[in-house]
């Protein structure tokens, strides 16, 4: 069963209706339990680029109602699921697809059940790997829908109660979540960064420097520092972890970093530039200054004696 949340900053997003006449067409029919003798009632109306669907369940049958699409087809396999936008009444809903996936040379449904809140507009996400094969009401053994092969989608109430009804749709979109960019935040208050800004690996600034810090590493991590390398080509890194072209750049444009040259900044754990050079810089002279840095001096003095 899925909740909501909020989306995610950044996240990949493709509107696939919004029920006015600028997006696709998804030929909306009703299919309520009544084709199986079941007495539950229900439909939908579109106004003012809103679908409405209401009605009331009885669970003596089938106890269900629900809308579905006669199309389109839509290859998806860029995108990581299905994410609504829904004002409802409390009750658990379905979203369903189908691709051209059968049992027994039947189509099979693929559900994902998601809760409401009462008269509140939220956003609900579904990813595709959330989605259970179905045939008839029964789950099957199976994948997830192959998002490739979508031929259509559906909207249903089957929560096992009785009564009336009402959920408001606003769009329908598929999503693909991006991942947040690393930034120098994840190191505040924890390490102090010596970033390096070079136009290659093979810069001879850089070589000299990151040798420098390999002759001098215990100094270099007794100071809880960390090496940070932007590069124009080649593997770009914060500490172990590799960075991509995004992060550089947005690291170089928040501390005024010019690329295709080479630049060292020190930042301390206090997320302060302490050392901005347009050129080389010294490693003596960087391991000086955080020495005289009143946090250094503190952490010196609350070392043990065999330590210090």
């Amino acid at each position: 069963m899925m909740t909501s949340h909020d989306a995610q900053a950044g996240d990949k997003e493709e509107l696939l209706t919004d029920f006015t006449t600028g997006t696709a067409d998804f030929g909306w029919f009703v299919v309520n339990d009544n084709v199986m003798g079941g007495r539950s009632d229900g439909g939908f109306d579109m106004d003012d680029g809103r679908l409405y669907f209401a009605g009331r369940t009885n669970t003596r049958g089938g106890g269900f109602s629900s809308i579905r699409t006669r199309g389109p087809r839509l290859d998806l396999s860029d995108f990581d699921g299905v994410r609504l936008r829904v004002k409802g009444d409390g009750r658990r809903y379905t979203w369903q697809i189908r691709t051209n996936a059968t049992y027994r040379g039947r189509d099979v449904s693929y559900w994902a059940e998601f809760e409401t809140r009462k008269d509140e507009w939220i956003t609900v996400d579904l990813p595709f790997s959330s989605f259970v094969p179905k045939f008839r009401g029964f789950e099957l053994r199976g994948a997830p829908p192959d998002p490739s092969q979508i031929r259509g989608m559906g909207l249903m109430i089957y929560d096992g109660k009785d009564g009336p009804f009402n959920l408001s749709l606003d769009h329908v979109q598929a999503y693909a979540e991006t991942e947040e960019l690393f930034t120098l935040g994840r190191f505040l208050w924890d390490k102090r960064v010596l970033l390096v800004s070079a136009p290659d690996a093979g810069d001879e600034d850089l070589r000299r420097l990151t040798g420098d810090i390999d002759q001098t590493i215990d100094e270099f991590k007794d100071r809880d520092m960390v090496l940070v390398t932007l590069l124009d080509s080649g593997r770009a890194a914060a500490g172990e972890r590799e960075l991509a072209k995004a992060e550089v750049e947005s690291m170089r444009e928040t501390l005024g970093v010019a690329d295709d040259a080479f630049s060292v900044v020190l930042v301390g754990k206090d997320g302060g530039v302490k050392l901005k050079s347009d050129g080389p810089a010294s490693l003596d002279d960087i391991y000086a200054l955080i020495d005289e840095m009143p946090m250094r001096r503190q952490e010196m003095r609350s070392k043990p004696s065999n330590e210090a």
